[in-house]
C-alpha cells in the first residue's frame, strides 16, 4: 500500500489528449508508489497496477537511472542494459481490461552493490484503438515509481550544524535518509505550546539541505531509513 507519507512521489509525468467514445474511460491505479531494496530483504517486488475505468489500459513501462541524486547536477539516464544498471523491470508493455488489474516486477540485481542505487520507472498510458464514432477528451496521466536500492552496508548518518535560526543537515552516510513529520516549537512559561510544521525533504547520499527556522528552539523530524523511522532532534 502507499505510505501515507511518500505519496508526493507519485506524480503525474505528462498529459495526453486523445479522441475518445464519448462517456468511455480507462483509469489507472498503482497499489505502491516506492520501492526500497534492503540488504537481506528478497530482491524481488511487485507493483499492482488496476485499471478502474471502462476501456481497456495500454502501458508503456521505462526505467530510468538517476545520477547524482538530489543535487543541481542530477540527471537521468535510460536503462538499455539491466545488468550494467543493476535493476530488471518486467513487462515493459501490458494491457489491463477494464476491471482488472497486473503486476510490474521490479529485480534488484545487484544486492551486493557498494553505492546505492536510485531509480525512477515511469509507467505512461499509451494510445489504443481509437472509436470514430464519437468524439470527446480524454486525459490520461502517467506515474512515476521511486526504487531505492541501498547498499550492502547501509551506513546512515545526518550530521546538523545550527547557526541561530540557520539549521544545516548534511548526509554523510551512504543510503538515502527521508525526514518527515518536522517541527519547531515555541513555547513561553504559562502559555500553550505553538509548533510551526517543516517540508519533507530526502537526503540522497552527499546531499545538504538549508533550513531557515521560524523560532531558536530545537527542531524534531522522524526519519525514514529503508523501511524503519526513528525520531531525531536537532538543537
Amino acid at each position: 500500500m502507499n505510505h501515507p507519507l511518500r505519496t508526493l512521489v507519485l506524480f503525474p509525468i505528462g498529459l495526453w489528449l486523445l479522441a475518445t467514445a464519448a462517456g468511455a474511460h480507462a483509469e489507472m491505479q498503482l497499489d505502491n508508489s516506492i520501492i526500497v531494496f534492503e540488504p537481506g530483504q528478497p530482491a524481488r517486488k511487485d507493483v499492482t497496477v488496476s485499471n478502474t475505468g471502462e476501456q481497456p489500459l495500454y502501458l508503456k513501462v521505462t526505467p530510468f537511472a538517476i545520477e547524482q541524486a538530489g543535487t543541481s547536477r542530477q540527471t537521468r539516464r535510460k536503462i538499455v542494459d539491466p545488468r550494467k544498471a543493476g535493476l530488471l523491470i518486467t513487462p515493459n508493455k501490458l494491457v489491463i481490461p477494464p476491471g482488472g488489474r497486473k503486476r510490474i516486477r521490479f529485480v534488484n540485481l545487484d544486492p551486493a552493490r557498494s553505492e546505492e542505487g536510485v531509480f525512477r520507472v515511469t509507467i505512461e498510458p499509451v494510445a489504443g484503438e481509437l472509436q470514430a464514432s464519437a468524439s470527446g477528451v480524454k486525459v490520461m496521466v502517467g506515474y512515476e515509481v521511486l526504487v531505492l536500492a541501498q547498499p550492502h552496508n547501509p551506513r546512515p548518518d545526518i550530521r546538523a550544524t545550527r547557526d541561530g535560526n540557520r539549521l544545516v543537515l548534511h548526509n554523510r552516510g551512504n543510503t538515502d535518509v527521508y525526514l518527515f513529520r518536522g517541527k519547531q516549537c515555541r513555547s513561553s512559561e504559562g502559555a500553550t505550546e505553538s509548533c510551526t510544521e517543516l517540508r519533507d525533504r530526502r537526503l540522497y547520499p552527499g546531499n545538504e539541505w538549508v533550513l531557515e527556522l521560524p523560532h531558536d528552539g530545537p527542531v524534531e523530524f522522524h526519519l525514514a531509513i529503508g523501511n524503519k523511522n526513528t525520531l531525531k532532534t536537532f538543537n
